[in-house]
């Protein structure tokens, strides 16, 4: 902000001196001749040119000259009182512009003035503010996330004053609002949050976007419940992008809580196609994910009727430890299906901990480690169930697995079973 106005200064000042040297130049000469008598100065000229004409008369008569020198004479004396005449008008010109330069010196001075002022009230001098902040905020927080360090949140809080400042004189403007929610939102005040996204989609109606992170902050502020008009937006949100994460993550949380478990595993299901099953966020859904399906078997639901309500390919299998196999509680299992014959990489794959054998693992198309090879791009596949020594998804020397193979994976059978029992030898 010091910088624009240090500009604006230094743009006045040279324009002034455009203005102001040659006022001042003239204005010096104007000095010199200030003390003439104008009217004095006008007679004598008159009573010096009568003297002269008289002379040449006397000339003419006494036959000094003739009359054509007599009257070539006469008129370059005419000519040079006419020019005497005009020079002192000039300088009393001059003289008159001494009012002239202090007025002038009084409208610059309120142009200036009123410059300012009018800028202060209807210019951007706030936005340019806030812009400003805004950089400097981006700047000192990624410089603490290099070195480990949280954001410091009182600036968040200096944004959230400076926008609610600007938003006071002009509260139609919709880019503030929004940023004034999310500034709400990274200091966790959820119900100014929730306000200013609804003042948001008061003048953006059509917004998924918005109707999606408004419904977040309610379900925030909320304790982490989904009321009726967080719902109505995480539903509009849908019709207008199906394809929206946050959307279908309240709404599998909305069906979740309902008890709808099918309806939670399709949203639930959607959305980890989407971010992929080894996204921090695809991990929690996928964990969604089985605990819905098992609630759906305890209320008395059947195999048959979740494997209709999943989209695409999907293939259930049980994995067991076999009793010999001494293994850690915390270590990982990973259960994978590979191309029978072709690439080894995994079409869809999941991991959990050996605490939670034995365990049916249910395997779909959104668990694809890419979207090119997935359970739908392969006719045959093997089923791969293996314990890690060291927490990564690659076979080494010392592990234990199990594996069950060629299924068909358009209409894998639905009591397929791999038992953990084989260690990899080195």
């Amino acid at each position: 902000m010091v910088a624009l106005w240090v500009g604006a200064v230094a743009l006045f000042v040279i324009a002034a001196l455009f203005i102001f040297w040659p006022l001042w130049r003239y204005g010096a000469q104007k000095n010199n001749i200030s003390v003439i008598d104008v009217d004095a100065r006008l007679a004598e000229n008159v009573r010096l040119f009568h003297e002269h004409i008289a002379e040449l008369e006397t000339h003419l008569a006494a036959g000094r000259i003739d009359a054509e020198q007599f009257a070539q004479l006469k008129l370059e004396q005419e000519r040079a009182l006419l020019d005497d005449e005009a020079n002192i008008r000039a300088a009393q010109q001059t003289r008159r512009l001494n009012v002239g330069v202090a007025t002038f010196a009084v409208v610059a001075v309120v142009a200036v003035l009123s410059t300012y002022v009018l800028y202060r009230e209807l210019g951007s001098s706030a936005d340019v503010e806030i812009r400003i902040a805004q950089l400097e905020k981006q700047y000192l927080d990624n410089r603490d996330y290099q070195i480990g360090k949280d954001p410091d949140p009182a600036r968040t809080r200096e944004m959230i004053s400076l926008i609610e400042e600007r938003l006071e004189d002009n509260p139609d403007q919709l880019q503030y609002w929004f940023l004034l929610a999310r500034m709400y939102m990274d200091v966790s005040d959820f119900g100014k949050a929730t306000n200013a996204y609804l003042q948001v989609l008061e003048r953006d109606k059509e917004s998924a976007m918005v109707m999606a992170e408004a419904a977040q902050a309610m379900f925030l502020r909320d304790g982490s419940k989904i009321n009726p008009a967080a719902a109505d937006l995480v539903h509009k949100a849908l019709k207008v992008e199906p394809d929206n994460i946050m959307a279908l993550g309240l709404a599998g949380i909305e069906a979740f809580g309902k008890q709808n478990y099918l309806e939670a595993i399709k949203y639930w299901g959607r959305t980890v196609k989407l971010t992929g099953a080894d996204s921090p966020g695809g991990q929690a859904l996928v964990a969604g994910i089985e605990r819905a399906a098992g609630l759906f078997f305890a209320n008395g639901g059947t195999q048959e009727q979740l494997d209709a309500a999943r989209d695409g390919r999907h293939i259930a299998v049980n994995v067991l430890l076999a009793s010999d196999v001494k293994v850690g509680p915390d270590q990982l299992v990973f259960v994978y299906a590979r191309a029978w014959q072709g690439a080894k990489m995994p079409l869809a794959i999941a991991r959990f901990k050996v605490s939670e054998l034995p365990k049916r693992v249910v395997l779909t198309e959104s668990m694809a480690m890419t979207d090119s090879m997935t359970l739908a791009t392969v006719d045959k596949v093997e089923l791969v169930a293996r314990v890690s020594q060291d927490g990564t998804a690659t076979a080494k020397a010392g592990d234990w697995q199990g594996s069950i193979g060629p299924i068909d994976s358009a209409a894998a059978p639905a009591d397929l079973q791999i038992t953990i029992g084989e260690q990899v030898a080195p």
